[in-house]
């Protein structure tokens, strides 16, 4: 919380369905406004920029809105990680993450003055990242399914023992492994910031300490569980996309999170990764945000 405003952060999917004729529209915006403090995720901000066409300025227009009240942009997911791994790289003894500055003031502005959503080449530009992510997103995901699942199952099978049937309790087997693939992509992810080459013993302190990087690292495994590790009948289905996972690095920033993504897919998997790194961050649907206040007499008309 910032002083006794709660924050709240929206996926790029609580950002559409403002735009997408909610009957709760204005009673939304005037409880944003007063009651909450907003804070815009650079990674939505990036995706609302890629939409094509009129909608794009529906969008705009309702990110002014927001902010009408207390408001401000965090970097988008890459940028804000590297800050907070430049820091502690910096000074380990001093480093607390809640002081790294990762606001994004130049997108504040922008979304005041328009340019970023006006400029067609800036979308199109942007539109086409956010597809090569997808793509890149998908395959990976692909390749976890067909060339490391068979080994996983197979040691589960040589040792006599079921897959596991829910995410935390596969993240925290490997966690504790000899080796671990969590510690190695920690340590990735570190040395690709800092240009270093770190040891483990670092990439474990650092998720320690800093809890964005400690989520994100989590929901990166996410795709493994879903594709390589569970069981298709019994075990818990996960399967976001990697923009919706990426999104869990903010997910300390705020003390809500609100989604509108159709499956629920993005709501079951962050809260996952918000229960095994430790976040008190409530994921809410668009809906259940909407019932939190009152609305008298009005009725959504859209599944969340």
């Amino acid at each position: 919380m910032i002083g006794d405003l709660p924050i709240v952060t929206f996926d790029t999917s609580a950002h559409n369905r403002l735009v997408e004729g909610d009957p709760c529209f204005e009673a939304a915006m005037e409880w944003i406004n007063s009651s909450m403090w907003f804070r815009f995720a650079g990674l939505s901000v990036e995706e609302l920029v890629a939409c094509p066409g009129p909608k794009r300025e529906s969008l705009l227009a309702a990110c002014r809105r927001l902010q009408n009240g207390p408001s401000e942009c965090l970097l988008p997911c890459g940028a804000l990680t590297e800050q907070l791994i430049l820091a502690h790289f910096s000074d380990p003894s001093t480093f607390d993450w809640k002081t790294v500055n990762v606001r994004w003031l130049d997108c504040e502005m922008a979304i005041r003055h328009s340019e970023i959503f006006t400029d067609e080449q800036i979308s199109r530009e942007q539109r086409e990242f956010q597809t090569q992510r997808r793509m890149v997103g998908k395959q990976e995901s692909d390749r976890k399914r067909e060339s490391l699942r068979p080994e996983i199952q197979a040691i589960f099978e040589a040792h006599g023992e079921e897959p596991p049937s829910a995410f935390q309790v596969a993240v925290s087997r490997l966690a504790n492994s000899d080796g671990s693939a969590v510690w190695f992509m920690a340590k990735q992810f570190y040395d690709r910031a800092a240009k270093t080459n770190t040891d483990e013993a670092t990439a474990k302190e650092f998720m320690r300490v800093c809890p964005p990087f400690r989520a994100l690292i989590y929901a990166m495994f996410i795709p493994w569980y879903n594709s390589a590790v569970r069981d298709y009948q019994s075990g818990e289905k996960l399967n976001a996309g990697i923009n919706d996972l990426f999104m869990s690095v903010y997910l300390p920033y705020c003390d809500k999170f609100v989604t509108a993504e159709k499956k629920s897919q993005q709501e079951k998997c962050l809260r996952e990764v918000a229960s095994v790194a430790g976040l008190e961050t409530e994921i809410l649907s668009y809906d259940d945000f909407c019932d939190s206040f009152s609305v008298p007499g009005v009725r959504r008309t859209f599944a969340g």
